[in-house]
């Protein structure tokens, strides 16, 4: 296989893995009425089930990069994958508020192992000047399964229990994981022996790591307040049934898979032209700012197509600064601590995952509306702007010129 396909069968390997996971990660939104049904919920309570996920998958950030640098990324990504799938069943087979949130506890856990490795691995095999669009690409796949998982999830929840429908999405991260463990050859461990408090220490210390982490804490708040919310966002506006509140839900995959691989190809291009990576960063924020107001509006007008309109929009926004920030993380650390670099800033960042849900729950139970969460997201997004402003850009690599044979044609052979 050449180098070129080697990295693209990559790209789309994990274009798959992320989607098999946020099928089990966001398809649990679209349960979440049912869930409240049957356990008696208040949402502040759903929102704090909602966020169970995130305090395992964030807790387990920075030892999966650790493991992953020192064992081979590729080995800890595939337990991961297995362990996500196993957690999965287990959550349908959860009976009370407390075993459920332990079983979803437990699947953050797994799934915690994906990102870390991942986005180091796609770090390594890609070609410097395709790396915007190369991670933009390959992290399509969380916008194509929160499209399925709402969608679908939504759809078989009129047809089965919604502990079944659990069960079925357990079935996508095995697949990826075969596939994985067949086509994507497993590279040698690169961390160095150094001792993990002095590799923690060195990030910790890291200023511009964590005011990049503190700008994906922003946007990671917002994510997951549609992200976990949405459905019944819809509800309030009017839209009674699951499966079309799902749909509607959905189309923030469909704009968040659009802004990954549209702003990583604009990223790599503006780096070209001699601009700031974070150039996208901060008007990917800006935009998200603007669409949480217009979202506040929408909602208390009752509008279900200025919702779904606004809903599309927000989510392009918010998805379409990553490619920019995992490229701006690659440069500010070694390569052989990647793996925990990006574990240490995901697991910052995954703090707005886990607050930003219960707060909007309690908001909404604090005022009959759901207005007032997207206020607060939108006043997040705007912190977010001020944070990547401020933030010191380490410089884009030179491309490196090409080679002048002697009889002085560029790249030839002289022949």
């Amino acid at each position: 296989m050449s180098p070129v396909h080697s990295y693209v069968v990559v790209w789309v390997l994990l274009i798959f893995a992320w989607a098999a996971n946020f099928v089990i990660r966001i398809g649990f939104s679209a349960l979440l009425p049912s869930i409240i049904d049957e356990l008696q919920l208040s949402y502040t309570r759903a929102g704090l089930l909602a966020s169970a996920f995130f305090y395992a998958y964030a807790l387990m950030q920075i030892p999966s990069g650790l493991l992953g640098d020192r064992f081979g990324r590729r080995r800890i990504l595939l337990l991961g994958l297995l362990g996500g799938a196993l957690a999965a069943g287990l959550t349908g087979l959860a009976g009370s508020f407390a075993t459920l949130f332990l079983a979803r506890a437990l699947t953050g856990a797994f799934q915690g192992s994906l990102f870390s490795n991942d986005r180091a691995i796609i770090a390594t095999v890609t070609p410097a000047d395709r790396i915007g669009l190369g991670q933009g690409v390959s992290f399509s796949g969380p916008g194509i399964g929160l499209t399925f998982g709402l969608v679908i999830g939504g759809l078989l929840l009129e047809i089965l229990p919604w502990r079944r429908v659990m069960m079925l999405f357990g079935l996508g991260p095995i697949a990826a994981a075969l596939l994985i463990a067949r086509y994507v050859p497993a590279a040698s461990p690169t961390a160095s022996r150094v001792p993990v408090a002095q590799r923690l220490g060195s990030l910790f210390s890291n200023g511009r790591l964590c005011t990049l982490a503190l700008v994906s804490l922003c946007a990671i708040g917002d994510q997951f307040i549609l992200a976990t919310w949405a459905p019944l966002f819809f509800a309030e506006v009017g839209v009674v049934d699951p499966g079309r509140a799902g749909s509607y839900a959905a189309l923030q995959g469909v704009a968040a898979s659009l802004g990954m691989i549209l702003s990583g190809w604009a990223h790599d291009r503006l780096v070209e032209r001699g601009y700031a990576s974070k150039t996208v960063i901060v008007a990917g924020l800006a935009g998200l700012a603007v669409s949480m107001l217009a979202m506040a509006l929408v909602i208390t007008q009752r509008s279900i197509p200025g919702l779904a309109v606004v809903l599309f929009v927000a989510a392009f926004f918010c998805w379409s600064i990553w490619g920019a920030v995992y490229t701006l993380l690659a440069r500010m650390v070694r390569a052989e601590e990647l793996g925990t670099a990006f574990g240490f800033s995901n697991s910052i960042s995954f703090i707005g995952a886990i607050v930003g849900p219960t707060a909007t729950g309690w908001v909404r139970d604090l005022t009959g509306s759901f207005s007032a969460g997207c206020l607060l997201a939108a006043l997040l997004a705007a912190a977010g702007v001020g944070l990547a402003v401020a933030l010191r850009v380490p410089p884009a690599p030179r491309p490196m010129p090409l080679p002048r044979s002697r009889a002085g044609n560029p790249g030839g052979t002289g022949s």
